[in-house]
């Protein structure tokens, strides 16, 4: 399965809104994630116009604790967003078992407190933060996600 030059690998989970998959960018030789809304979804005009409207705004933060966004697009009328792929997983993920330590705690919770204050100043809301929409790349940086 292909959106546009990306090749899709696996799907990587789903929310309310979006389906989100690993997939190959052959331009520039790397794995990208990419949030596709469902075609279930599509014949909704409000819903197809939210994450047309998110993917603009997130395309438009600049922040080191924000997933990057790295292209728009539609394939058959389906509209997709490509981000930087986290592969250090969510924070879901690193307390399911055991706590954090508090150091680790206050490093993930400052970051992301720095990135909703620069959405906020852009007069973005982010709506859903939770464990799931916090993530962290290959060097353990963390990184809010999304804006949905």
């Amino acid at each position: 399965m292909k959106f546009g030059r990306y090749q899709i690998k696996q799907r990587l989970g789903s929310g309310g809104m979006a389906s989100v998959y690993l997939a190959y960018d052959p331009r520039f030789e790397r794995e990208v994630a990419i949030k596709v809304l469902p075609p279930v979804l599509l014949a909704n005009s409000k819903l197809r116009q939210r994450f047309q409207r998110e993917a603009r705004a997130i395309a438009q933060l600049e922040h080191s604790a924000i997933v990057p966004v790295y292209d728009i697009g539609q394939e058959g009328g389906q509209p997709y967003l490509v981000m930087r792929s986290m592969r250090g997983g969510a924070l879901h993920e690193r307390i399911a078992y055991s706590p954090l330590a508090l150091e680790e705690a206050v490093n993930i919770t400052t970051r992301i407190a720095a990135a909703l204050s620069v959405a906020h100043q852009r007069g973005l809301i982010h709506r859903d933060i939770k464990p799931s929409n916090i993530l962290f790349d290959d060097h353990d940086e963390v990184y809010l996600a999304d804006f949905g």
